[in-house]
């Protein structure tokens, strides 16, 4: 196992951007090419926090699995309304087509994952590309919707860019990603993930929901960034011996 750090020029966000990549070992898991997870990281945090505060690469290192860290600021990783915050278009074209020319990346659809804003940045994205992903996964993620917006977070851009209950009412449920989310029982955004579970029910959407003992913290989301990581690996085994996209 390797962990890279990587710098490149973006023209979405008009400035030099750093990431951290968690690479397999060819010798343990073979010559790929590797399906690619693409984890993000939460509010007040960088590319670098789940490498520091958690044990994800300890969790990779038997895994045939790229990892990509990039950094989002403060970002809810969605195009911001303000010149050189494009997030978006930076994460869904820019860093998808460095990562394929650098890294020996399988081509077609990739995993994303992430905690709190990340985790709503991993839920959002699955659902608004869903052509992009094949398994999504939130640790403590939010889902406010673009009428309580206001309540989360200062944001620029449009409220209803942010809106995933928009977004599962615009989805095909038969082109969903595997999709799945968690949430501490003492976690202050608990309500949040238990009236998304409830809509996606009352919607019929395919998903998974789970909770668990544990706040807002990294001991949580050590622990249950485990259970992600084994979707996305089975998912895209059993994708790869031509099983349903759903």
């Amino acid at each position: 196992m390797t962990i890279a750090t990587v710098e490149f020029m973006s023209d979405a966000l008009w400035r030099q951007v750093t990431y951290s990549a968690i690479l397999p070992d060819a010798q343990v898991v073979g010559s790929g090419p590797y399906p690619v997870l693409l984890q993000l990281h939460g509010g007040n945090q960088n590319h670098t926090s789940w490498l520091h505060f958690s044990r994800l690469a300890y969790y990779c290192q038997d895994l045939p699995l790229i990892v990509i860290l990039p950094d989002g600021a403060q970002t809810r990783w969605a195009n911001g309304g303000t010149p050189f915050t494009r997030y978006e278009d930076f994460l869904i074209d820019e860093l998808s087509a460095h990562v394929r020319q650098t890294f020996h990346a399988t081509p077609g659809k990739w995993a994303i994952g992430g905690n709190s804003m990340g985790g709503f940045g991993a839920i959002r994205l699955g659902l608004k590309y869903p052509q992009r992903f094949y398994s999504v996964w939130s640790n403590s993620g939010g889902f406010p919707s673009a009428n309580n917006l206001p309540e989360h977070w200062y944001w620029a851009g449009s409220a209803n860019d942010l809106d995933c209950y928009e977004l599962v009412n615009r989805i095909d449920p038969q082109t969903t990603p595997r999709l799945s989310f968690d949430c501490g029982t003492d976690d202050h955004l608990l309500d949040d993930n238990r009236r998304f579970h409830a809509f996606l029910e009352e919607r019929q959407i395919p998903h998974t929901y789970q909770e668990h003992p544990g706040g807002h913290n990294w001991d949580y989301w050590d622990t249950y960034v485990q259970d992600a990581l084994k979707q996305h690996i089975d998912e895209y085994i059993r994708l790869q011996s031509g099983g349903s996209s759903v």
